[in-house]
């Protein structure tokens, strides 16, 4: 389906206006969340409460309302436009989770370098920085996930896994990658344009690659599927291994560093690169004969 076709389903005359009234009320929805979530961090006396309330806040506010909002005012057809009105099918979804599991050790990889790059001397002021807001980062990432038992790793999988999930692809993949793709008239711009800004409203420059091709990668399930449904679910999928990953390494660490294996890891990690690349295809192929 081509870009102009798609201007005329969401019945959208001009996405820059979508684009622009998406932007002022993130910011509206953030600046008021901000505050909200201050509030409540005096109100709320146990610190790892206040940090979960303040997360779905944040979720609601800051990602799905901008999203629904700027759907309804911008199209008469909202769910078209935020591509949630269609099922990408059984079949996908399965090759899907099937290409991530496959791709973790390839993943960790990239993970590992990332978390270990260093920056030019002449920007080591800004390398400490950005590793002061890693840390911060961490702890209250820490902190979210704080607790033990079933019931705290349920909560957290449905906070971090579920409600992240879904709330970050219907603000990015399903507003602001659909409306990029119109402006722009090119998917793929649009796709690497959202998995940038996805990665970096994160605040988290080292873990930014492996964010941004997670983000692409959902970003090519929108536009293979023409539905949310499928990066959602992968989105939620990658969150909760992350979360019950934590759990189970109980703050031990576990990273796959090329550095510290033997050639056998090595295998792995090609076996992986090359599973992953099959497993793509076969998703984009079997997305294709549905459509």
């Amino acid at each position: 389906m081509s870009t102009y076709k798609e201007v005329n389903d969401y019945r959208i005359a001009r996405p820059g206006i979508g684009l622009s009234l998406l932007g002022c009320v993130f910011l509206f929805c953030l600046i008021v969340a901000s505050l909200l979530i201050g509030m409540l961090s005096k109100i709320i006396s146990r610190p790892e409460a206040a940090v979960r309330i303040g997360t779905v806040v944040q979720d609601f506010m800051v990602f799905i309302i901008p999203a629904i909002a700027t759907a309804m005012v911008a199209s008469r057809l909202p769910a078209r436009l935020l591509a949630v009105d269609r099922w990408p099918g059984w079949r996908p979804v399965i090759w899907t989770l099937l290409t991530m599991g496959i791709s973790i050790p390839a993943m960790n990889v990239i993970i590992e370098w990332n978390q270990n790059l260093h920056l030019p001397a002449s920007m080591a002021a800004f390398e400490e920085q950005m590793r002061a807001m890693e840390d911060a980062a961490a702890a209250s990432t820490e902190m979210l996930l704080g607790g033990s038992g079933a019931g705290s790793i349920i909560v957290s999988v449905l906070i971090v896994g579920v409600l992240a999930g879904f709330s970050e692809e219907l603000f990015f993949r399903g507003a602001l990658q659909r409306l990029l793709g119109m402006a722009s008239r090119n998917k793929h711009i649009a796709v690497w344009l959202t998995a940038f800004v996805f990665s970096a409203v994160h605040f988290q420059f080292f873990g930014f690659v492996p964010r941004m091709l997670l983000g692409a990668f959902f970003g090519y399930l929108l536009w293979w599927s023409g539905s949310l449904w499928l990066p959602v679910i992968a989105h939620v999928f990658n969150n909760s291994l992350v979360v019950i990953s934590e759990y189970a390494q109980a703050g031990h660490g576990g990273s796959f560093d090329i550095d510290a294996v033997g050639t056998s890891s090595v295998i792995l990690l090609v076996v992986s690169v090359v599973l992953t690349g099959c497993g793509i295809w076969t998703v984009k192929e079997s997305l294709s004969a549905r459509r």
